[in-house]
Order: C-alpha cells, then sequence, then structure tokens
C-alpha cells in the first residue's frame, strides 16, 4: 500500500471500471481524487465511495477529446484539491467493424478519445507538475490489444499500441522535471467496456475465459487499480517509459472471439454486443458534446 497522503490525482473516465476501481484505491491509499468524467452519474457514484475513505473527491465534466475541457479539469484539480501530482488517462472507448464498412465517425472517435484524449491529459497534467516545481506521476491506460489484434477491433488495437509508444518519448521528455509516464495494458477486465469479453459470471464465456487464463479468472478493476498504485508511488520512482502488460497470462491463450453461433459462448457474447450497442447509443451525445 503506497503512502499517498497529500496528494492529488486527477483521474479520466473514472465514472466506472478500471477508473472507478483506481479512484477508490488511491483515496485508499490516501490521495483526492478529480474525477474528470462525461458521465456525470457514474462519476458521483465513485465521488461517493472516494468520500468514504475520508478523502476529498471532486467531479468535472470532460470530454478527453476537448482540449477545453480538459484543461479545465487540470484547472479545476488543482483549484478545488490545491495540487495536481497524479494523472491517469482512463478514458477509453471501443467501435468495432469490418474495414469495408466502418463509418469515418467510428474510427475518428477512438482516435479522437482513446489517442488524443490521452495526449490532452498527459499534456494538461504535466503542464501543472512542471508548475508546481515537485515532479508527478503519469499512467496512460494501453490494451492488451495493443499486441494482437482481429477483424473486428483493430482500430481499438491500432490507438492503444500507439498509447504504449507514447510513453516511451514522454518519459524522455519529462523526465527532467522528475515526471515518470508508463503505461498499463490489461487483459480481459470485468468491466462495461469489455463485459462481451468477460462475460457473466458463471456464464459460458465467463467460463471459456477462465479455462483459458493461466490465472484461471477475469480481471478485476481492482488488480490493474493495485498495479496503478504502484506505478504511482514511492518504489517506481526509478520506473518510466514502460508497457507493462497486466492479464493473467492470457496473450498466448489465441484469439477469445469466435464466429461459430453454436457454440454457447459465442451465443451470448452476442447478447452482450446488443448491451454494449445500448451503452454507446447512451453515451454517444455525451462524446460528440466538443
Amino acid at each position: 500500500m503506497a503512502n499517498l497522503e497529500g496528494q492529488a490525482a486527477l483521474i479520466t473516465g473514472a465514472g466506472s471500471g478500471i477508473g472507478r476501481g483506481t479512484a477508490v484505491r488511491l483515496a485508499r491509499d490516501g490521495a483526492d481524487i478529480c474525477i474528470a468524467e462525461i458521465d456525470l452519474d457514474g462519476a458521483e457514484e465513485t465521488a461517493s465511495m472516494v468520500r468514504e475513505f475520508g478523502r476529498e473527491a471532486h467531479v468535472v465534466r470532460c470530454n478527453v477529446a476537448s482540449i477545453d475541457q480538459v484543461q479545465e479539469a487540470a484547472d479545476q484539480c488543482v483549484e478545488q484539491l490545491g495540487r495536481l501530482d497524479i494523472a491517469v488517462a482512463n478514458a477509453g472507448i471501443g467501435r468495432g467493424g469490418s474495414v469495408l464498412e466502418m463509418p469515418l465517425k467510428d474510427w475518428q472517435d477512438q482516435v479522437d478519445i482513446n489517442l488524443t484524449g490521452v495526449f490532452l491529459t498527459v499534456q494538461a497534467a504535466s503542464q501543472r507538475m512542471v508548475a508546481q516545481g515537485e515532479g508527478g506521476r503519469i499512467v496512460c491506460l494501453s490494451s492488451l490489444a495493443a499486441l494482437t489484434t482481429g477483424e473486428a477491433f483493430w482500430g481499438y488495437s491500432a490507438t492503444k499500441a500507439g498509447v504504449a509508444m507514447l510513453v516511451r518519448g514522454w518519459a524522455q521528455d519529462l523526465g527532467r522535471h522528475g515526471i515518470t509516464v508508463n503505461a498499463i495494458g490489461p487483459g480481459v477486465i470485468d468491466t462495461p467496456l469489455a463485459h462481451g469479453l468477460a462475460g457473466d459470471n458463471g456464464g459460458p464465456i465467463r467460463a471459456s475465459l477462465e479455462e483459458r487464463t493461466p490465472a484461471g479468472r477475469a480481471g478485476a478493476p481492482s488488480d490493474i487499480a493495485g498495479l496503478i498504485a504502484f506505478l504511482v508511488g514511492p518504489d517506481a520512482e526509478f520506473m518510466s517509459g514502460s508497457y507493462i502488460v497486466m492479464d493473467g497470462g492470457l496473450r498466448d491463450a489465441g484469439p477469445l472471439v469466435g464466429t461459430d453461433m453454436s457454440d454457447p459462448a459465442n451465443a451470448e457474447r452476442m447478447r452482450h454486443v446488443q448491451t454494449s450497442e445500448e451503452r454507446n447509443a447512451r453515451l454517444q451525445p455525451l462524446i460528440d458534446q466538443r
């Protein structure tokens, strides 16, 4: 457990999943949290969880594809929490489909949020860290998909591979200011974004995943949050520019998504695709507000 007492963390996309798990973990370790999120209902739920640890939580509406909103979120962190020591660029989306049919907007939204949004978050956070003159810690969420891809999620893979490369350059750029920058590549984590891959607990997708994963289970947001807590803590002072895969050993298990609809796991996956599309439809108007 890192001692983050007296530090303030800006976390994008902290209204659910890995972002929420990270906010809770860093609050448990003593940090105050600024939650930058387009889904304000989810953000307020996370804020309530942070406050249960006696830490301050501030919510700011932020679409990471907007430079003005990201800069405002960083300003709000400093104004409301007094400083900005930690940044976690977590916000991301996934859009699948064949290259023959994918709308340009689906491609552009992934680039704008998964890649440009990470750039804008790191830029805004590091500017304020440099102004403070006390260094800082930055963690960017990439994915296991940076190392592998498929016929449907190649766009997501491309953006996440870009994040893994960006941190290498940023580590060189910001090291002179005492700022470390690292990336994490989560495998299949049980979050709203990845529910189609993680499946229901006890369902055929989850059973197949558990059988194929050397660790014997799906990942949890708390798994990734624990690694983030290490990277932003004092024991990781000498680690920068790294891309760390945390997937329970899944990376060598082969493709996760099949096409045989007689397979119960694939039939369940199609139900989750529908749920994912409904969630995307709810969030898309918020994504479009830039």
